[in-house]
């Protein structure tokens, strides 16, 4: 009995990857309500980064994204992705700052990050994509200024 179970766990989760989530094929709120379609940003290489005001780390390193923004303007597009709600987020934002697109999670999102690669669904999460809107590289946990340029000499145009 317990092989038939985990035979069909097997193929369930065999399966469910199959239905992974198209980040470029979703929308999710910005900080007002409005639907914001990611597909928006094709074009420039993606640094998203998915986060939660009650995540410290994910709090210690947005300011840098918000410095790394304004160097690559134009050339790289930082989007936000809180798996919060939106007043907190909203108010977090405004507080440091935050000069790029902020949208609200909600499940859909905790299925991307896992489609993504974030197995644990660990916040903060960041997901990059070069200019064609391929995901190159993931980090899971705190990630430094350094690491963030580093991809960006990689992948962006």
């Amino acid at each position: 009995m317990i092989k038939q179970w985990l035979a069909i766990l097997s193929l369930v989760a065999s399966s469910a990857s199959w239905a992974a989530p198209d980040f470029w094929g979703m929308s999710f709120p910005d900080l007002t309500g409005k639907p914001q379609p990611t597909k928006q940003w094709q074009g420039k290489m993606v640094v998203l980064n998915y986060w939660a005001t009650w995540c410290s780390p994910c709090r210690q390193e947005m300011p840098e994204m918000v410095q790394l923004q304004k160097k690559y303007q134009g050339k790289v597009q930082f989007i936000g992705i809180a798996i919060d709600d939106p007043e907190p987020s909203a108010k977090f934002a405004k507080e440091i700052g935050v000069n790029y697109p902020t949208l609200i999670g909600s499940n859909s999102a905790m299925d991307l990050m896992r489609a993504q690669g974030n197995n644990l669904g660990g916040l903060p999460f960041t997901v990059f994509f070069d200019a064609k809107g391929k995901q190159v590289a993931i980090n899971v946990g705190k990630i430094s200024k350094e690491q963030i340029e580093t991809q960006i000499k990689k992948y962006a145009p």
